[in-house]
């Protein structure tokens, strides 16, 4: 691929993300008057199903995202169900918009209350090594 091709397609990128920070912003405002649900044991399990069924192909030892994650922030950030230091919003937007490699996830392919129990399941407090 020719630089020139790939200054366009750059371009194109960063153009799309400009242009959805926007409607970021609008849902963002709109989803801070909904209170999260409070993360009880149940709800914890519920994500942590959701997690295994949407994400653990990618997310889990061997998986696709855990190499790019390793690649890019270390082999000890590369399993996010280990992190500590996930914020919930940022989940919430990666998971919505995508980021980097990741792509975009549907409401459709993981409905919000499913999203909010992942959400749950990954800020659950982890017990020490």
């Amino acid at each position: 691929m020719s630089r020139l091709v790939r200054a366009v397609a750059f371009a194109c990128l960063a153009a799309s993300s400009l242009a959805a920070a926007p409607a970021f912003a609008a849902e963002a405002a709109s989803s801070a008057a909904a209170p999260a649900p409070a993360a009880t044991p149940a709800l914890i399990e519920r994500g942590r199903a959701a997690f295994t069924h949407r994400c653990s192909m990618c997310h889990r030892e061997g998986g696709t995202g855990t190499f790019i994650l390793a690649r890019r922030l270390g082999a000890e950030q590369s399993l996010i169900e280990k992190r500590t230091n996930l914020a919930p919003e940022y989940i919430r937007y990666v998971v919505r918009w995508g980021l980097v490699n990741m792509p975009r996830i549907s409401r459709v392919e993981l409905p919000d209350p499913d999203l909010e129990a992942v959400v749950a399941y990954l800020s659950a407090p982890r017990a020490g090594p």
